[in-house]
């Protein structure tokens, strides 16, 4: 993650534990301990119940997990326990936008502690939270460590992110045995994007238009201001970023069977302190973009990424007696995904079918990140 603390996703704002927003409550409703044959419950009203705890119709959900710049973390494990895991505090924030990590958020394990009732629940409940809402996230080490935490088969069943592609510049790896550098740091969390089988909608906030990101800043001055007269009007003006030389450019591209791709510049939603979503100036890019991953998806991969053909959520593991999801369930969970929850409504483009298959044969080296 960037060392900016300022630089987020637009629509959050870390800030001290008395200017957050007060963390989510559960919904609100009756305490009854009679027994209750909830299965019983027509589909669609077990649906509607499901999505009252799981879905935030309306809201973004920015998963986070970095260290609080206000306070301090004083139960930081020791260096030999963050050889597996990062170590730094993991929740959700759905509130307005000024969210204090300490006081804000709600843990995962809090929010979908619904799907611990049985199989059929965390079947049901996968479906909802990971279907219909929209993840947000304010860097691409962000990103990696939501995916690498919940594993391919909820990686795949996601249908709509917005990622804020900025990180740590200085970001290495260690050189292999053939002292080369084996992948990006900077660049691999976007390998993830590759799982999204059944990604719908892309939101990318990336600074276009910052001084620091100009393009070629150590040209000569003179020949900078003939060629920003040149392209002056131009969507690939030569005083903005040159979005096509993104790091990580090519993960996007490889996305096929989106309804819709947006590009906002993070430059101008941070200058502006009002969130707004303001298209990148290179029109010509998004539309290059837009035309590729709104493609159909080849034949064999469009199969394999059927809801029924992703990566099963459970396996028997020999149980003969075990529980195993019946056709009532898999249209009710099928439901989730014909209903749109995208934060951000633009406007329908044709339609194509939305999985997208590519197994997951690289998560062993990312697992290294």
């Amino acid at each position: 993650m960037s060392v900016k603390i300022n630089w987020v996703h637009p629509n959050i704002k870390f800030v001290t534990p008395e200017e957050g927003d007060a963390a989510v409550p559960d919904p609100p409703g009756p305490v009854d301990n009679r027994q209750f044959n909830f299965n019983a419950l027509p589909a669609e009203v077990q649906a509607r119940i499901f999505k009252l705890w799981l879905f935030k119709e309306g809201k973004l959900i920015h998963a986070i997990s970095r260290l609080d710049p206000f306070v301090p973390n004083e139960d930081f494990p020791e260096e030999a326990a963050l050889r597996k895991r990062s170590g730094l505090k993991h929740v959700f924030f759905f509130g307005e936008r000024n969210c204090s990590i300490a006081c804000s958020g709600q843990p995962p394990n809090s929010l979908l502690r619904i799907l611990l009732v049985c199989r059929r629940f965390y079947f049901i409940g996968i479906h909802c939270f990971y279907g219909l809402n929209t993840f947000a996230f304010s860097s691409l080490g962000e990103f990696h460590r939501f995916c690498q935490g919940i594993q391919p088969r909820r990686v795949e069943r996601i249908q709509h992110l917005e990622i804020t592609l900025t990180g740590n510049q200085y970001l290495t790896v260690p050189l292999d045995e053939k002292g080369r550098i084996p992948y990006s740091r900077r660049t691999s969390p976007l390998s993830f994007l590759a799982d999204c089988h059944s990604l719908r909608t892309l939101v990318i906030y990336i600074n276009e238009s910052g001084k620091d990101y100009a393009r070629r800043r150590y040209e000569n001055q003179d020949i900078k201001e003939f060629m920003d007269g040149k392209t002056a009007g131009q969507p690939n003006q030569r005083k903005l970023r040159a979005l096509r030389c993104i790091q990580g450019i090519d993960f996007i591209y490889a996305l096929r069977g989106l309804e819709w791709i947006r590009f906002y510049d993070l430059h101008k939603a941070i200058t502006s302190g009002t969130a707004t979503r303001e298209p990148v100036a290179d029109w010509s890019f998004v539309e290059d973009v837009t035309n590729t991953v709104t493609m159909q998806k080849v034949p064999s991969r469009r199969e394999c990424s059927k809801l029924e053909n992703l990566e099963p959520l459970f396996s028997n593991n020999g149980q003969q007696k075990a529980w195993n999801s019946g056709r009532e369930d898999w249209e009710l969970v099928k439901s989730f995904y014909i209903d749109n929850g995208a934060f951000f409504e633009f406007g329908k483009l044709e339609f194509f079918e939305l999985k997208f298959f590519w197994r997951a044969a690289s998560w062993a080296w990312r697992s290294g990140y």
